[in-house]
């Protein structure tokens, strides 16, 4: 419990992490660990989660066989204490950094309905205006772009880009994303960046970029989403902006409920994107089930227990850092 509890009392110095953690310790450990797993095309995070599933079946079978319940409860318990302690020192104090809008000083956004509707017209529009048949992705050079636009858009923040090779991977068992619904994911203990196998090719780009700043220390959802739109919006390559607003652009619909015409904004939205979605949506309910339902709730419950309160409707807070980011580029 030392390390969840030290987590805890650093929430309150945001800025100490940032400084001593984010940018010492975790900064040296990921150019450390990503040089090392960059050299396996397979995923080390998998093995050990397997690894970890048969150690708990070889306490089980000696608890049953032994009789001795207690002693192999105790291990599984160590184990497990173990495991959380290496999250938090390896990766999870990033939870307590300091928020993305602080060190970027975004102004507030303006709490009025014409400044929320021109932000929902400016997504609706920019994804019709971008929208194009996506290609069938060559993933290496898909993650140089990616990694070329993260050294461009870092180039105008006053944050340093991370170290390490953010190489990405798929899984060897791919049903484990798949059931649980799971686009992506970064593997905290050894600093893996994992994507769905079945993921669309309009999904891909900002799915990669999401995972990888995850690498990169943003811990909360919304902001390695904000990253990932800026990344994807700073590329040359109209599929990667197409990309970037497609992910955004359900979470601005979601607010034309606001608007008297909102029906009628949604509906503005051509045809090829809504078949986009239609797309996306089949390919969820293709593994939708109690699994889906018990993996959501459960990362619900874990993003609440590492400091995000909204849980994974942090995910859609992207909105509100977007709208504030906009407002600092036209210098309001």
């Amino acid at each position: 419990l030392g390390v969840p509890m030290l987590a805890a009392v650093l929430g309150r110095f945001p800025d100490f992490v940032e400084r001593v953690y984010t940018h010492g310790f975790y900064a040296l450990l990921t150019r450390g660990f990503t040089s090392v797993t960059k050299l396996f095309s397979f995923s080390i995070s998998e093995l050990m989660l397997y690894l970890f599933a048969l150690a708990v079946l070889a306490l089980a079978f000696d608890a049953i066989h032994r009789r001795e319940w207690m002693k192999n409860f105790t291990r599984l318990m160590r184990m497990l204490a173990l495991g959380g302690a290496w999250f938090y020192l390896s990766w999870g104090l990033n939870y307590s950094r300091l928020p993305i809008d602080e060190q970027l000083h975004l102004p507030p956004t303006p709490a009025d309905s014409l400044t929320l509707r021109a932000n929902v017209l400016w997504s609706l529009q920019s994804t019709n205006a971008l929208w194009r048949p996506m290609p069938e992705w060559k993933m290496q050079r898909l993650d140089q772009e990616i990694e070329s636009c993260y050294r461009r858009v870092y180039e105008r923040l006053p944050v340093k880009l991370m170290p390490g090779s953010r190489r990405p991977k798929f899984l060897l068992v791919p049903a484990l994303f798949n059931y649980t619904q799971t686009s992506g994911m970064f593997g905290p203990f050894w600093h893996e960046v994992h994507l769905g196998s079945e993921l669309l090719p309009l999904e891909l780009p900002f799915v990669l970029a999401h995972e990888k700043a995850h690498q990169m220390g943003f811990a909360r959802e919304s902001e390695a989403n904000f990253l990932a739109v800026l990344v994807c919006l700073a590329s040359a390559d109209s599929a990667l902006n197409y990309a970037a607003h497609f992910a955004l652009v359900g979470k601005f619909a979601r607010l034309a409920a606001h608007f008297h015409d909102g029906d009628s904004l949604l509906k503005s939205l051509r045809p090829e994107v809504k078949a986009d979605f239609k797309a996306v949506r089949a390919r969820y309910q293709k593994y939708a089930g109690p699994i889906s339902e018990m993996s959501a709730a459960t990362y619900d419950a874990y993003l609440k227990a590492n400091q995000v309160k909204t849980g994974v409707a942090n995910y859609d807070e992207v909105v509100e850092l977007l709208m504030r980011w906009r407002r600092r580029e036209r210098g309001e």
